[in-house]
């Protein structure tokens, strides 16, 4: 199989994709959904998950002026990400968990008007700037696989077959997103963060981000069927 020419790739992110049948798309959204439930997998996909949420503290922390001074990625899928400056870390410390989620709501909201292959761009792109600011040896491996998969379903894949796996992303980030805040609920290290510097209970946030993942689902859903 040859690969696209980087123009014909080009071409292709301002291309309008028709969407997937409803019935396809509910298919990607059930494979993942267990995907995301099973043991063996979910070994491997949470560290998509994590790169999501490390990357959203990074954006938000880059947003309020603080200078990102490093990202790590560690192999029991936990992630820290450090920043400097003068500002507040609540707003970062807020959107962690629900970062997934949001990443997951913004491919469904591509998806929904013709731009699935701008899915894999613009979710290479984001990879690559996660990648710059890694600081360890295990996460800059698990960014480059990660990236390597979605640049060859970008390069050599068909319109179908590019489409579908900007499903498949969407999917895996609204299901997981869920999952992850489910997994750490009150015990996160975000949670216990955001406590020292507001006296808010742990588990107020982790209700704020479990309503907030759940939203993103429904309306990732609905864009996406």
């Amino acid at each position: 199989m040859s690969a696209w020419p980087l123009q014909e790739m080009e071409r292709r992110i301002g291309e309008i994709q028709p969407p997937l049948p409803f019935g396809t798309s509910l298919g990607i959204g059930l494979a993942t959904l267990l995907v995301v439930n099973f043991p063996g997998t979910w070994t491997f996909i949470r560290y998509f998950t994590t790169m999501a949420h490390e990357g959203s503290h990074a954006a938000v922390y880059s947003l309020g002026g603080l200078k990102i001074t490093g990202v790590w990625l560690k192999p029991n899928a936990d992630g820290e990400t450090k920043a400097q400056g003068k500002g507040s870390n609540v707003p970062s410390l807020l959107i962690g968990y629900v970062g997934p989620s949001l990443f997951g709501l913004a491919a469904a909201k591509l998806i929904s008007i013709g731009h699935s292959v701008a899915v894999l761009c613009l979710t290479l792109a984001l990879l690559v700037q996660l990648l710059a600011n890694v600081r360890n040896v295990f996460g800059i491996l698990a960014i480059v696989v990660a990236g390597y998969v979605i640049f060859i379903f970008a390069r050599y894949g068909t319109v179908r077959h590019e489409t579908m796996a900007a499903y498949g992303i969407a999917w895996l980030l609204l299901l997981s997103g869920v999952r992850v805040v489910v997994n750490h609920w009150s015990d996160a290290k975000d949670a216990g963060d955001l406590r020292k510097l507001t006296d808010i209970m742990p588990v107020v946030f982790a209700r704020i981000w479990l309503v907030g993942a759940l939203f993103a689902v429904f309306f990732g859903a609905r864009l996406m069927m």
